[in-house]
């Protein structure tokens, strides 16, 4: 069946999610749950949110951090940052209060010029063209000047327009460069407007038009950031040796196109988080940025060190379009709150924050690689989610972490403490011990009362054969589980977690099944023949795996680990254990 659609945009937002649910997710109840889940109660806050965009269905949540004691040119800052990787912020947290007591970050706005071009073919003399261009370049100007108005008094618009000759590159193809000046606002739509009015006024029969459009390549909106202080300043053990590594570093990636990309990826991590957190496009930041890295014609690091007269000294310089008016800034309520706790930034002031805070980032990142390497510190940072994902308590995670306070941190080593210092206090229910279950089963009835969930006694039962089938190769499942799930769901089978209250995989229906033996005991009968048969399967196939339709592929004692928890679950469902 075809799951394209036609008017979709006209759907109200219930009619889009419930299409997308019912077409492209197995259990649509969930998914719905989820999405509005996601939904903001404020009915005029989250109509806000909907106009962002089209189609919206939902929000989605990056966490919103800040990182405090950047001091900036002499003035404390705390820097709003919206990102979702673990040890950014709390990097660039601990390389601001390092250098907020050697002097700070000095910034300082090279330049504030942006570009727009109007792309055009032009196939008769060049002479003749530069003849028509200079004639009407004042024109060019005039044909903006309802446009540029309010920009003006503020003291931005159009700085020059330029004709510039393509055709060595592309047969006749020629350009009008723009230069703009647009003060607090980023100006997309400022300078799209200006370029369409000059092209307008440009076009002539013998000049086609291509398109008018701004570049995100802003080579000319360029700010410097920098850190510096005497080498024994840096502190460690031997501030000299560190110098020397964190120089050699910065070298290799201004040499090595491989680690400058990565090298520059840190730095964009402390920049686009305030970008996001500004409300400015931070896809126009990036582009122009690595353009910016490009421009010798290699990739190459954007930031750079030196040492000299025993002055360690560190800096970048990066171009950065922004805006504190217009836009997503002036729409978005938390894009409000960043740039109020930045003090109400200018541009230019705003570009020398951001500058600062790739700089921190770059360095926290190379002194980490330089002295005990990247993975020691990050994996500190994941401690906590390696904690929560097992579900440790506030006791054990105080225990956990004084423990790991002197070594290093592994998804594994953490597993492996939190289990020896676990002992079970729950009573897992044998469910090979068939004496042990039949009797405890046959206690129930049909009028009993679940503690949890919609199933009666006997549906618990049919329940457990259903899925002791799965294992069995009885009951063929058409759900597939990634690797990368497998990996991260499996490790909770080697826990003594239980499997949580609602747990329910995405196959099983919402509403329990139907009944299909006469009585309680007919059913005791089938579960205790499917686990015997359990048993058999995998006995006469040592090597035999199955996909489970949540942890994924299994072996048999991974597959006995979740019966123990399964029959656990339910034996407590209805008062068993």
């Amino acid at each position: 069946m075809s799951k394209i659609i036609s008017g979709f945009s006209k759907l109200t937002k219930d009619e889009k999610i419930d299409w997308i649910t019912n077409n492209y997710f197995q259990n649509s109840s969930e998914t719905k749950n989820i999405l509005h889940q996601y939904l903001n109660n404020d009915e005029k806050l989250q109509q806000l949110h909907d106009d962002f965009i089209e189609n919206t269905i939902t929000n989605f949540y990056m966490p919103f951090g800040v990182a405090p004691n950047f001091v900036i040119n002499g003035r404390e800052y705390v820097i709003p940052m919206v990102i979702e990787e673990s040890s950014v912020v709390a990097a660039a947290s601990l390389v601001a209060k390092f250098w907020s007591t050697r002097g700070g970050f000095k910034t300082k706005v090279i330049g504030t010029t942006k570009i727009g071009q109007v792309h055009f073919m032009f196939a008769g003399s060049k002479k003749d063209l530069e003849e028509y261009f200079n004639r009407n370049k004042t024109e060019l100007f005039a044909a903006t000047a309802s446009i540029t108005k309010n920009m003006e008094k503020r003291g931005g618009g159009i700085l020059d327009i330029i004709l510039v000759d393509k055709t060595d590159k592309l047969p006749n193809y020629y350009q009008l460069h723009a230069t703009f000046e647009t003060k607090d606002s980023m100006g997309a739509n400022f300078i799209n407007s200006c370029l369409e009015a000059i092209a307008k006024k440009f076009e002539k029969e013998d000049i086609e038009i291509v398109m008018s459009i701004l570049s995100n390549y802003v080579p000319e909106c360029l700010v410097r950031a920098e850190v510096s202080c005497k080498v024994e300043e840096l502190g460690g053990e031997n501030p000299q040796k560190f110098a020397d590594k964190f120089l050699q570093a910065v070298k290799i990636a201004e040499v090595e196109p491989y680690r400058a990309v990565t090298h520059n990826k840190g730095i964009m991590n402390g920049i686009d988080a305030v970008v996001l957190a500004t409300g400015n496009d931070f896809r126009a930041v990036e582009a122009g940025v690595h353009a910016y890295a490009s421009k010798s014609g290699q990739y190459t690091s954007l930031s750079h060190c030196e040492i000299k007269d025993g002055i360690f000294k560190f800096w970048i310089e990066v171009p950065l379009a922004l805006g504190t008016v217009g836009g997503l800034t002036a729409l978005h309520p938390m894009a409000k709150i960043s740039l109020e706790m930045l003090q109400k930034p200018s541009a230019r002031v705003l570009m020398q924050i951001m500058a600062a805070a790739g700089l921190a980032q770059n360095f926290a990142a190379l002194r980490a690689l330089t002295t005990k390497g990247i993975q020691h510190g990050h994996m500190k940072m994941h401690l906590q989610n390696i904690l929560n994902q097992f579900n440790a308590n506030e006791t054990e995670k105080k225990e956990v972490e004084a423990y790991f306070d002197t070594r290093t941190v592994s998804h594994s080593a953490v597993v492996e403490k939190l289990n020896s210092m676990r002992k079970s206090k729950i009573n897992w229910i044998d469910f090979l011990d068939e004496v042990s279950v039949h009797k405890k089963l046959s206690t129930l009835n049909n009028e009993m009362k679940p503690v949890f969930g919609m199933m009666n006694s006997q549906q618990m039962i049919e329940h457990l054969s259903a899925v002791t089938k799965i294992a069995n190769g009885n009951w063929k499942v058409d759900v597939y589980v990634s690797e990368e799930k497998t990996a991260r769901r499996k490790p909770f089978l080697d826990t003594e977690n239980e499997l949580q209250t609602g747990f329910k995989a995405s196959f099983l229906s919402d509403e329990p099944s139907e009944l299909k033996f006469n009585s309680i005991e007919e059913a005791i009968d089938d579960l205790i023949e499917q686990v015997n048969y359990f048993i058999k399967v995998f006995t006469e196939e040592e090597n035999r795996t199955i996909v489970h339709p949540f942890f994924g592929e299994l072996n048999f004692e991974y597959w006995k680990k979740f019966q123990v928890k399964h029959f656990t679950h339910h034996f407590k469902q209805f008062g068993l254990v």
